[in-house]
């Protein structure tokens, strides 16, 4: 069994969800080069797509690993670059990157 990742696109302020892949079915596809992250995402609904892009300067991307061993759920947490979101809605596609990355490991927090 391989490895399975759960996006969730959030408003900080309000913590309203934009898009949750346990919800929506939605394609994300994640790269990183140099300190950036590069999400591309596609089939996600319009209206969702256009929140994203509205809400901008205030979002919280979060990718859950949950390993193929049965291990811990590892928590990614990005902070998107605002200007960077663009939705190009004739082919369905939402990009933006993020500049940074924190990674939680529930092991490392509890004690002995």
């Amino acid at each position: 069994m391989a490895q399975q990742e759960t996006w969730l696109i959030k408003h900080a302020i309000t913590g309203r969800s934009f898009a949750d892949s346990r919800k929506q079915r939605f394609d994300c596809r994640l790269e990183s080069a140099d300190g950036v992250f590069r999400f591309t995402l596609q089939e996600l609904p319009s209206e969702a797509a256009e929140a994203i892009v509205r809400f901008s300067e205030e979002l919280n991307v979060f990718r859950f690993v949950t390993p193929a061993d049965g291990g811990f759920v590892v928590k990614h947490w990005y902070y998107v670059t605002p200007e960077s979101v663009q939705y190009h809605a004739q082919i369905g596609e939402l990009t933006f990157e993020a500049g940074s990355e924190i990674e939680y490991h529930p092991e490392e927090y509890w004690g002995d």
